[in-house]
């Protein structure tokens, strides 16, 4: 009984470690490398080692005001510029360092099939200005401390019309 006791003890011990020190996650759904990116002027990581889910820590990270306001801020902005045949969706996917500055963008196209496409570079670039336009976003927190995390957001569009933003 008391073997057994210790063998939980311990598997419980271990589990429960830091995210990064069972498994470094270098290969983790979402984590963006720096390489096949768009490089960014001045933008750095705080802990290259650890880039945390944006989900992961006691505040997670993202837009640092209303869903609402997120979503103003793009309907207020958009403009297909007379493209009305693109419909598909656009995911732009990116780090939030621990200042809250955000780079290492990159860009997934699918069609309304899911299917990889590629998009005009009007609306692509357009919609990656304005993600990178916006200059208020919380990093993870977690155990008193801020981290580097990856982020995504998705914009669905319909006829070249914004009709939805996912995030």
């Amino acid at each position: 009984m008391g073997k057994a006791l210790l063998y939980i003890i311990t598997f419980c011990s271990i589990t429960s470690c830091d995210y990064y020190l069972i498994n470094p996650h270098k290969h983790h759904v979402g984590v963006i490398e720096d390489n096949s990116i768009w490089k960014d002027d001045g933008f750095e990581l705080c802990f290259e080692e650890k880039i945390f889910p944006g989900y992961y820590g006691r505040q997670n990270s993202g837009f640092s005001k209303s869903r609402d306001t997120l979503n103003n801020y793009f309907n207020d902005r958009y403009d297909n510029n007379g493209f009305t045949n693109i419909s598909g969706y656009i995911t732009i996917r990116f780090i939030i360092n621990c200042k809250g500055k955000i780079g290492r963008f990159k860009i997934k196209q699918v069609g309304p099939d899911f299917r990889n496409t590629k998009f005009n570079d009007y609306i692509t670039n357009h919609i990656l200005e304005m993600v990178k336009g916006i200059q208020t976003w919380n990093p993870v927190r977690f155990q008193g401390y801020d981290y580097d995390s990856f982020y995504h957001i998705t914009f669905k569009l319909d006829n070249g019309e914004l009709t939805e933003i996912l995030s």
